[in-house]
């Protein structure tokens, strides 16, 4: 079986046609799905590193108000810078611990620059803050070997629904449609044998060039009826002298026509 053989074969066809589609329509899906899944996961990364930073800050908030309440002022207090490094080392999600006076001027501070979003916890020591521990957190992200994983799970699962998808349609729906056309073509073929023989120099014709000459000879007969009904009716009306069969023969011949048109 040559290449064009192959191609004209309806079973690759169909199966290609419904493996491009399941491949291109899954891809869609799974990038889309994927995206989801990443959004939903940073959201909850976020959240989770927030809740982190937030429960730090107010820890050291309520250490550093118990200091403050015994007497000791927020820029006396010994060992802080030491105490938020060591917090922020063994902390990653952090990037930024400080504590500020009431005013908010930074100090203490270890760390990058706090962002703007930083989480800040008052410092309780009376009716009005003594000060305020700030603390900065690094943006969380999902890991990307995880999303490598889902990606390759995702592109395998759509590769193999497709390919067996497209197995499947080339098997059942496109083996009976081949059978059908092979069919056709060995009717058209014996037709050609029997009465039509190949144009010079096109003895292995296509399946369509063969439809469409059998369907000019069909035509070309057609006409060449018609022509020889409307001689016939032409040369029984010059024998009607006095016109009596001129009616019956014309009825006959609108009729045929009719009939063609069908």
């Amino acid at each position: 079986m040559g290449y064009d053989s192959a191609w004209q074969d309806l079973r690759w066809r169909v199966g290609l046609w419904v493996f491009a589609v399941l491949v291109g329509v899954g891809s869609a899906c799974a990038a889309w799905t994927l995206h989801g899944l990443r959004a939903s996961g940073e959201r909850a990364a976020n959240q989770d590193v927030q809740a982190i930073a937030q429960s730090i800050a107010q820890t050291l908030a309520q250490q550093l108000g118990r200091a403050v309440r015994l007497g000791i002022p927020l820029d006396e207090l010994p060992g802080v810078p030491p105490y938020l490094e060591a917090t922020l080392k063994r902390q990653p999600v952090l990037s930024a611990l400080a504590v500020e006076q009431a005013d908010g001027t930074p100090l203490h501070a270890v760390g990058r620059p706090l962002a703007p979003g930083a989480v800040r916890v008052p410092i309780v020591a009376g009716a009005a803050p003594a000060g305020f521990v700030a603390a900065g957190t690094e943006s969380a992200a999902p890991l990307q070997g995880s999303q490598g994983q889902a990606l390759w799970i995702s592109a395998v699962a759509v590769l193999g629904i497709a390919l067996a998808a497209a197995l499947w349609a080339a098997l059942r729906p496109g083996a009976r449609l081949e059978a059908q056309r092979r069919a056709v073509l060995a009717r058209l073929q014996q037709g050609r044998s029997d009465g039509l023989p190949p144009p010079e120099g096109r003895g292995h014709a296509d399946g369509l060039q063969l439809v469409l000459d059998t369907l000019a000879q069909g035509d070309d007969e057609q006409r060449a009826a018609h022509a020889a009904l409307q001689a016939y009716a032409h040369e029984l009306l010059t024998m009607d002298f006095d016109g009596h069969m001129r009616a019956g023969i014309e009825r006959i011949v609108r009729q045929c026509a009719q009939d063609e048109l069908k």
